[in-house]
């Protein structure tokens, strides 16, 4: 609406004065015509932000320039006298404006026509329309008038400089404007309009300077005002953002317009022979020549051109499409991210994107390898196409990281119920060189308005992505839908995760310890490490927080590998400084990562041995999923490390596989039980008590001892002796105490047996 009213009044203001309707005011009104375009301009940029701002600047600087040089020229009255010097000061100021002016439409350029090569090319063309209405005029305009007139040389060359300037604007704007990609972006076309009259205006004024031409003073005005309103429609519209964004590498669409400027340059000579010396025969004969020629020419240029876009096509399509899937790659999503919002910008509908991260997928080519991973993404990609609709765009931004972009949004409801339909798809298992494949993905989803300024491709690619990760925390597998409070927790999470790369060497990880207690005597077997990172910033930071982090920056390793190495060094003081835990052993959390780590079994038997520790006072916990991801692989490095006395405890028991038949594939020492089945064990006709009731029989059958996982209060302690588990560890014997206070709660604990200890 705005830019229509502004073409509606600019256009009645300048037609009005091209009328003589303002009368000796006329200039005043064209003056006031050129500042409100450039209030336009300056205030589109300020509502729209562009990505980039410099081009739009370069123009309104150009505008600014030819104001003043048309209010010289009015005031000077150089009209139609050529030997006069002072007719160049006007232009002083508008020559520079012509540059300025070229400089922002090259700034657009990168749009359409990208890379050294393809800029270069629209400068050429430019030049090339340039040189040819040069010579043009100079032949039948110029020349003849420097014999006629006697005008300085220094005037005739700034003459023919403006049409040849405008000329230039003109091509370079259509080698722009007729790209695919702008077939729906209406500033371009305002843009092109606005060169166009800049050039019709130029050139009659040349006539009129020139004397070739009689052309009323308002009549020469009137196509400049028109070129002002086609700038500052261009700047108005919200498609003004599409001028600075980077476009789809396709293939130029303007290979006629191309053909188009190289033939009429060739043509140039041959018309210019018509108005050499010589018989009318003999110039007629060389121009029949020269225009044979320059068919033959266009004809080999027409061949080139063919093959050259065919070559072209094919790499514009490499650099679209990911090559692994073949499905659109990040740069492709963003383009047709973009052109959605600028469509939907016009009836305020919304624009919906999903973030699709598939869960621990780095395990699956860490332990198979890539061959597989890239054999499963491409069945991945395949399933996800076929789980869309046919408006939506699936594309691969990198590794196992989706991102979809839907079309025709009717609301979150519609968003999530394609959401869920893609994770139900994912479910069924993916056979990959005949082993089976279970994959889960979290999903993040963000709207954007198409009318809202802010709403930008990356804008919307990064509150996805922020949903996506949200639905991680969320225990994976899960849709998260973006709102405006996640953005600081994601910013918290980005400074922890970069902050964490430093949490090893400053030496800002500690270790604080949980006794494991033996029922029903209370007397302590062993401890449990569990690490805590003191943040200089954010306080006391439990694992539960930062763990996650270290598993997705890769940085589990470093961290686990810092914890085994300090947890058997502070044992072997304990026990060195301390006689009544010369029994005990010391149990560490050992990840994913570490348990696929080829040189895992050489680690532990390198600090036992560094700190003279035999393998029994060390345990190895695992959880159930890390020992499931890879069952083959897991059952050889357990066995190793077995084979060096350390215990293998398998932690959080109950909570995911609970299957017999993996137990006795590995050689397991310890069962220790998941907290859920302890908290209602000391309910009457608990379910909770007869499940573990099973769980401690199963593993008394196969020789595994049992430890029940947060025990507080000494109801629960009391019901799990009755059901015979081995061992407990919680809060009713104590929290995990720091180093210091270890050996005096072992103490304690030891004489005082089942009794509340607050560390």
């Amino acid at each position: 609406m705005a830019t229509i009213a502004y073409l509606s009044v600019g256009g009645g203001v300048a037609l009005a004065a091209a009328a003589g309707l303002f009368g000796p005011w006329e200039p005043v009104a064209l003056f006031c015509l050129g500042l409100a375009t450039l209030a336009a301009l300056v205030v589109s940029v300020w509502v729209w932000r562009p990505s980039r701002v410099w081009p739009w600047a370069a123009i309104a600087v150009a505008l600014a320039l030819f104001l003043a040089a048309g209010i010289a020229r009015s005031a000077l009255h150089t009209m139609g006298d050529l030997t006069e010097s002072r007719a160049l000061l006007p232009d002083l100021l508008a020559l520079p404006g012509y540059l300025l002016l070229a400089g922002g439409l090259l700034g657009f350029s990168r749009q359409g026509v990208r890379g050294p090569h393809r800029q270069s090319s629209v400068v050429l063309d430019g030049l090339i329309a340039a040189l040819a209405f040069a010579a043009i005029a100079w032949v039948f305009a110029i020349q003849p008038l420097l014999l006629r007139q006697g005008a300085p040389l220094s005037v005739t060359l700034v003459m023919i400089a403006y049409p040849s300037l405008s000329s230039f604007m003109v091509v370079v704007t259509l080698r722009i404007a007729f790209n695919p990609d702008q077939e729906h972006v209406p500033a371009y076309w305002f843009l092109l309009a606005g060169m166009t009259f800049m050039f019709v205006g130029d050139v009659a004024y040349l006539l009129a300077d020139a004397n070739l031409a009689q052309i009323r003073a308002q009549f020469l005005d009137l196509p400049y005002a028109l070129a002002y309103l086609g700038a500052g429609a261009a700047a108005i519209h919200v498609s003004m953002r599409k001028l600075t964004e980077l476009g789809r590498q396709r293939p130029m669409g303007a290979s006629r317009l191309r053909v188009a400027i190289v033939a009429v340059a060739l043509v140039i000579p041959a018309l210019l022979t018509l108005a050499d010396h010589g018989s009318a025969a003999d110039r007629a004969v060389l121009c029949l020549l020269m225009l044979a020629m320059t068919a033959a020419a266009v004809l080999r240029i027409v061949q080139a051109l063919q093959t050259a876009e065919s070559s072209e096509a094919r790499l514009v399509h490499q650099a679209h499409h990911d090559s692994l899937t073949g499905l659109p790659n990040r740069r492709m999503m963003e383009q047709h991210l973009s052109q959605l919002l600028d469509r939907t910008a016009a009836d305020s509908t919304s624009v919906a994107l999903l973030y699709l991260d598939l869960d621990r997928f780095k395990l699956i080519n860490d332990t198979h390898g890539h061959g597989h991973g890239d054999e499963l993404l491409i069945d991945v990609a395949q399933r996800l196409r076929t789980s869309v609709r046919p408006t939506d765009l699936v594309s691969r931004i990198g590794g196992d990281e989706f991102m979809i972009v839907l079309g025709d949004v009717v609301g979150v409801f519609q968003a999530l119920d394609l959401a869920d339909r893609l994770r139900a798809s994912l479910r069924a298992p993916f056979v990959v060189r005949g082993m089976s494949f279970y994959v889960s993905a979290s999903i993040g989803l963000a709207f954007a308005s198409g009318d809202d300024p802010a709403a930008t491709t990356e804008a919307l690619v990064r509150d996805a992505d922020t949903a996506m990760y949200q639905a991680k925390d969320a225990g994976r597998d899960a849709v998260a839908i973006y709102d405006e409070s996640m953005r600081a927790r994601m910013t918290e999470r980005v400074e922890l995760e970069r902050d964490l790369h430093l949490a090893v060497p400053l030496n800002q990880l500690h270790l604080v310890y949980q006794p494991i207690v033996r029922l029903p005597r209370g007397t302590v077997v062993g401890l449990e490490a569990l690490v805590r990172w003191s943040h200089p910033k954010h306080g006391l930071i439990m694992p539960a927080r930062f763990i996650p982090l270290a598993e997705e920056s890769e940085l589990i390793s470093e961290i686990g590998a810092w914890v085994l190495e300090e947890a058997v060094r502070q044992f072997a003081a304990w026990r060195r400084q301390a006689p009544h835990m010369a029994d005990l052993y010391v149990s560490v959390n050992l990840s994913g990562a570490q348990l696929h780590d080829d040189r895992i079994v050489d680690r532990v038997a390198d600090a036992l041995a560094l700190h003279g520790l035999d393998g029994a006072s060390l345990s190895l916990e695992l959880t159930e999923s890390v020992v499931m991801e890879d069952p083959a692989a897991a059952a050889t490095s357990l066995a190793a490390l077995r084979a060096l006395g350390a215990r293998i405890a398998i932690d959080d028991f109950g909570a995911e596989y609970s299957s017999l038949a993996y137990l006795k594939r590995f050689p397991v020492t310890t069962l220790k039980i998941d907290k859920s089945f302890v908290d209602g064990i000391a309910a009457e006709d608990s379910p909770d008590a007869t499940l573990i009731a099973t769980i401690v029989a199963m593993a008394r059958a196969l020789d595994i001892a049992t430890v029940a996982e947060g025990v507080e209060t000494s109801a629960q302690a009391e019901r799990l002796t009755e059901l015979g588990c081995d061992a407990v560890q919680g809060f009713l014997f104590s929290r995990p105490v720091e180093v210091d206070q270890v050996p005096g709660v072992v103490a304690s604990l030891g004489r005082r047996g089942l009794r509340l200890v607050s560390g």
